[in-house]
């Protein structure tokens, strides 16, 4: 995304929990907290205070409530807003291209 200009969230990597829980402390909320493997759409957390995100990196990589899907963490900031300001993803229209 970044290489072609694309905007998008700031992000970070983890499969470390402590190194997680520390990010989140520096980071600040909201965040969105995502397992990096298949996890059949259970997944994702977003979080809007500190204690539902170190809940979701404990849950995932601790727990290990995704199985191996969670042993690897992507933590990235909330982007809000609608359609016009950051773009969309919708079902494809044959007549009409989809903005991203």
């Amino acid at each position: 995304m970044l290489r072609h200009a694309i905007p998008t969230a700031a992000y970070a990597c983890f499969s470390d929990a402590k190194q997680a829980h520390q990010y989140i402390d520096r980071k600040g909320v909201p965040l969105v907290v995502k397992a990096d493997g298949l996890a059949a759409g259970k997944g994702v957390v977003v979080a809007r205070d500190k204690e539902t995100a170190h809940q979701a990196v404990h849950d995932f990589m601790v727990d290990l409530r995704l199985g191996s899907a969670g042993s690897r963490l992507v933590i990235e900031d909330c982007l809000e807003g609608g359609c016009g300001e950051r773009g969309c993803s919708r079902e494809p229209d044959v007549h009409r291209p989809a903005r991203l």
